[in-house]
């Protein structure tokens, strides 16, 4: 490729450095990432089992939980494809949506736990992410140190630490769609069959870790080779791109297609626990991940739209994308003589930032109307047209392609400005302006800096319930808390190891509304009732209890804390006058029934 090419800088070809010294160049950003990752998950880094990353009310419990899952059924000689452990009694088929960073982490798993596990995924997630941004910026720029800012400025994202935030793991490791564009500008410059495997390789891991990256590398990659025929057709080697880049593709698909099969496999099961059918999908579009337009460009930390408002949910979508990033992208096309130099990326993060939007024009919180009608965008096009864009239910995540673009458009600039200045020098304004990020991240957008973490802590009373020989599920209580924060229980059962109600985030268990208990139970934790109702039906009472040790249930939980107390002292008179006196652990703030195990009558 000439060095008119639009990809990288001028100066790039110029600038190659021996290997010895690209070693230590690409040495010195992996430990700077290291380093940045730290930062963002700081104090849990320091405490990978006694943390867990992510709100406490928020998907992280999930997660972890599935993280176990995977490895306990890896460690039985089985592929995670079905449990008994969740929807109790029924079970159903599930396809753990973190499954090959589960499987990658199975032997910190064995070693460590399932906490430090998932911690140690999310750390890594933002610092390939880092390092993945800087690759790509040391390719574009020719600069190893101009190129730290693209490692802030993506790494560091606001949309990542809301990810992280969340409890998403998947989604906080961005990395592999830089090394995979990396990976196709290398190919391009020079095809090769070792550069057309690890595209190949690099487009999988972008696939295997997120749908959605995955489908972010095919419009990155089509950005680049459009833009690439479009400027540079002549100086492109194409009898020899492509047949590489359909081995590149060949490799990808050969890597992901089984994954891919039996996510969607699992989503069409009729026992799935995890589904994505229209109506679903469409609601969530419409009602729940909304993009705001304003919310990408507002230096404000509250959200829009503010689930916790809407909806008394911890999650938060966050899409700004930071005004020190903005700027130095602005400043690019003013610095740069050569506008093909920042036109890939252009158009790359506009077609990101046209997808991000989703289906609807959505300004601050309200579609806008014409004529009384919303205004469709072209991801709507694509959601009705094509089979992989309807179960897209999280346009806003496409924003991270734009951040790409947009660390990379801000890395030709700042490379412009400083060209021909001293190495120290480079490293203080990068410095700088990573210190101005990271005050813009924490007081000007609603992502959290750093990341909060919870308490992993498990209390002994579930340690007891796995040395109980008796077989049978546990119902913990209360049991109307919101279905994110009650999934705390699901990490407790990955120390009793005994099957549990619920499911993943879904709505009450239909059994335990059908039950006479456990719906008393249920009306005394929504009611406003401070007493008991003098008129409870105590037969029906008694009969919902004996159904629940025919259902196959051991234990029922009582966490106190959870409780206010006069809910807490009607559910303990109940379940006292079925069960009898519960055992009680008090530093953990528990009672604990233990169910008599079901009596077998011969046929």
């Amino acid at each position: 490729m000439s060095t008119d090419a639009p990809v990288p800088h001028p100066d790039a070809a110029r600038e190659a450095p021996t290997p010895r010294r690209a070693g230590r160049e690409h040495l010195a950003a992996a430990l700077a990432s290291l380093l940045l990752a730290i930062g963002l998950t700081w104090p849990a880094a320091t405490d990978l089992q006694g943390r867990l990353l992510g709100h406490p009310g928020n998907d992280s419990w999930n997660h972890v939980w599935g993280y176990w899952w995977v490895s306990s059924e890896l460690a039985e000689g089985r592929w995670p494809a079905h449990t008994h452990l969740l929807s109790w009694p029924d079970g159903g088929t599930l396809y753990f949506i973190d499954s090959v960073q589960a499987v990658a982490s199975w032997p910190v798993q064995l070693l460590l736990g399932p906490a430090a596990a998932y911690n140690l995924v999310v750390i890594a997630g933002f610092a390939l992410s880092g390092f993945g941004a800087w690759l790509l910026a040391r390719r574009v720029t020719g600069d190893p140190i101009v190129s730290g800012l693209a490692m802030v400025l993506y790494g560091g994202a606001p949309h990542l630490l809301g990810q992280a935030f969340n409890g998403i793991s998947e989604t906080v490791c961005a990395g592999w769609l830089p090394l995979t564009i990396w990976g196709l500008i290398r190919l391009i410059d020079r095809p090769s069959v070792g550069r057309m495997l690890a595209l190949g390789a690099f487009a999988a891991g972008c696939a295997l870790t997120s749908w959605y990256y995955g489908l972010m590398a095919a419009i990155a990659g089509t950005v680049v080779l459009v833009w690439q025929a479009a400027g540079q057709a002549f100086a492109t080697r194409w009898k020899a791109l492509v047949p590489a880049l359909l081995g590149a593709g060949a490799t990808a698909v050969v890597l992901v297609g089984p994954m891919l099969l039996a996510f969607r496999s699992s989503l069409d099961a009729a026992d799935a626990l995890v589904t994505r059918d229209p109506e679903f999908v469409r609601r969530s579009l419409m009602d729940h991940n909304i993009t705001d337009l304003v919310a990408f460009f507002n230096p404000t930390t509250t959200p829009s739209p503010d689930l916790f408002t809407l909806y008394g949910e911890q999650l938060v979508i966050v899409i700004s994308l930071g005004w020190t990033a903005l700027v130095l992208g602005g400043a690019a096309w003013v610095l740069t003589r050569r506008a093909r130099q920042l036109a890939p990326w252009a158009w790359m993060g506009l077609v990101f930032f046209a997808f991000s939007l989703g289906p609807y024009l959505n300004v601050g919180g309200e579609y806008l109307l014409i004529e009384g009608r919303r205004i469709p965008l072209p991801f709507l096009v694509l959601f009705e047209a094509l089979p992989l864009f309807d179960r897209i239910s999280h346009p806003f995540r496409f924003v991270v392609g734009v951040g790409l673009a947009l660390s990379m458009t801000a890395s030709v600039g700042l490379r412009h400005l400083l060209r021909r200045r001293q190495a120290g020098l480079r490293a203080a304004v990068v410095g700088a302006l990573a210190v101005l990020f990271a005050v813009e991240v924490a007081w000007a957008s609603p992502a959290t800096l750093p990341v909060p973490s919870s308490s992993a802590h498990i209390p002994a009373a579930y340690d007891k319930m796995r040395e109980d020989n008796v077989s049978g599920a546990v119902l913990d209580l209360p049991m109307t808390v919101p279905n994110l924060e009650r999934a705390v229980y699901s990490w407790y059962q990955t120390a009793h190891g005994r099957p549990a109600p619920w499911g993943l985030n879904d709505p009450m268990p239909r059994r335990l509304l059908d039950n006479r208990l456990t719906a008393t139970l249920i009306r005394i934790e929504a009611t406003r009732a401070r007493s008991m109702s003098p008129a409870l039906p105590s037969l029906d009472i008694v009969m919902g209890a004996r159904a629940l040790v025919r259902d196959g249930y051991r234990y029922v939980v009582l966490h106190e804390d959870l409780m206010p107390p006069a809910k807490r002292e009607m559910t303990v008179a109940i379940l006292e006058g079925v069960y009898g006196t519960p055992e009680a652990w008090p530093e953990d703030r528990l009672l604990v029934w233990t169910l008599p195990a079901p009596q077998l009558t011969e046929p």
